[in-house]
């Protein structure tokens, strides 16, 4: 019963700091370079072409939909 109470607090918490402070955002744009797009985005005959909604970094589309 403790560890399911354990695991339930962690889960909530983690949330919290996600929402709350961005902390997945750090991680994911930081560390793994992945990019949110804006609203605008291009096509440059091959890929789709858009600015990250974080760092204004030119970003292109995979054929797989992620962003680099």
């Amino acid at each position: 019963m403790k560890a399911i109470l354990t695991i339930s607090v962690i889960i909530f918490m983690t949330v919290i700091l996600y929402f709350r402070f961005g902390w997945f955002k750090f991680f994911y744009h930081d560390v793994m370079a992945w990019h949110v797009p804006i609203e605008k985005q291009g096509f440059n005959g091959c890929s789709f072409t858009s600015t990250c909604k974080y760092c204004g970094k030119e970003i292109m589309q995979d054929s797989q939909g992620n962003w680099f």
